[in-house]
């Protein structure tokens, strides 16, 4: 009788003990980390000649929703259920991510054309702002994404408000893979560089006196 109950003790160790192993294994998965990356760039842009001007355009920091200001990728399942995922995170704050990455996209955009966008913390002389205002941007994996934006143009002569707009856009994904929703995140954001671009080119360079 010792000799049966030691064994089935020993069987149940066992099973136990591979049982916890597994449940480990399963919880140990791999985070996969994400950014937003800027366009890619096309050409040097120009040193202005002698006498010329550049315009300087900085951008504020891009304000985000508070259920985007996490470090995990946030999901739309289901009006009004969102998905927090562990697992897929953004690999630095997406205030900060999409702040640098607009910058990037504007004075790639509008660089060869005299105008200088940057964006500082410090306190620079600059002749525009740009504030951007992210109301949401999420979607449903392997369907779609929707970006609904407002930015707004400042001329800093006088303090003033020279425009604001608010930006819509929808972009179908290509399969159910948090790739293919990143990749939808970048080319909503180009397009919405290249609406801010388009926007405040004719001001910036051509800005009406008092």
């Amino acid at each position: 009788m010792n000799v049966c109950m030691a064994r089935f003790k020993w069987t149940a160790t066992i099973i136990f003990c591979l049982s916890i192993v597994a449940c480990v294994g399963k919880v140990s998965a791999p985070t996969q980390f994400y950014m937003i990356d800027p366009v890619p760039p096309t050409s040097a842009h120009p040193v202005p000649v002698s006498g010329s001007l550049t315009v300087r355009v900085n951008l504020d920091p891009v304000e985000i929703p508070e259920y985007l200001n996490r470090p995990q990728i946030v999901t739309h399942l289901d009006r009004p259920e969102y998905q927090i995922d562990e697992f897929h995170r953004w690999l630095e704050p997406l205030r900060d991510n999409l702040t640098r990455v607009i910058a990037e996209n504007l004075s790639e955009m509008l660089g060869t054309e005299g105008i200088d966008v940057v964006s500082m913390s410090l306190p620079v002389e600059t002749d525009f702002s740009v504030v951007v205002q992210i109301l949401r941007l999420d979607g449903k994996i392997g369907q779609f994404m929707v970006l609904v934006a407002r930015w707004s143009l400042f001329d800093r002569t006088d303090n003033t408000l020279s425009m604001t707009k608010r930006y819509v856009i929808q972009a179908a994904m290509d399969d159910d893979s948090y790739q293919s929703l990143v990749k939808v995140h970048n080319r909503l954001i180009e397009s919405l560089s290249r609406e801010i671009a388009s926007g405040i080119r004719p001001i910036v360079l051509h800005p009406t006196g008092p």
